[in-house]
């Protein structure tokens, strides 16, 4: 029987319209917006969790002071440090009570890696951009929402991965 023969064979049955039992995996799920760390089958082919579960997502990483000392030390290597300056700036400037000084940490913020050909130029889209700058003269908490989160998720799909292979990791997770 050919490829074709055994496919039209298994659609003309019914039995491939019978729902299938969902494969029974150990590994932990990921939330929305969480990067799970990598899978690795066991001998007897079942799944189990290759990394520690404290550090298996980016933002759990991003809470500790080792995590965040040994992501920075990785993103240093890939010219990425900025990243992580701009969060905690971004940080920073939610907390501040004051309006005045909120208004100034703005444009500090913004100077620094919003503004076209600044020194440490974060990549974001153009809309994202020009919200900042339609909100800087009032400077709102939430002003670096939107910059914050695209910045996060261009870490948890381009950064993180990476880190998650390197001897920076194994060392924060207990592995090496």
């Amino acid at each position: 029987m050919n490829c074709f023969e055994c496919l039209k064979s298994r659609t003309d049955s019914p039995d491939h319209l019978k729902a299938q039992p969902a494969p029974v995996s150990s590994a932990p799920a990921a939330g929305p917006g969480q990067t799970v760390v990598g899978i690795e089958r066991a001998s007897g082919g079942v799944s189990q969790p290759k990394r520690q579960a404290k550090f298996a997502y980016l933002e759990e990483v991003l809470k500790s002071q080792k995590g965040m000392a040994a992501l920075r030390e990785y993103m240093a290597t890939v010219q990425q440090e900025h990243v992580l300056d701009f969060l905690e700036d971004v940080r920073r400037y939610r907390s501040e009570s004051d309006a005045a000084a909120r208004a100034k940490s703005a444009q500090t913020i913004f100077s620094s890696y919003l503004a076209v050909c600044a020194e440490r130029e974060l990549s974001l889209d153009k809309p994202v951009r020009d919200a900042v700058v339609a909100g800087l003269s009032e400077a709102p908490p939430h002003l670096f929402d939107a910059a914050e989160r695209a910045q996060l998720e261009e870490l948890r799909r381009d950064v993180f991965p990476r880190f998650l292979k390197t001897p920076l990791f194994e060392r924060l997770a207990g592995l090496a």
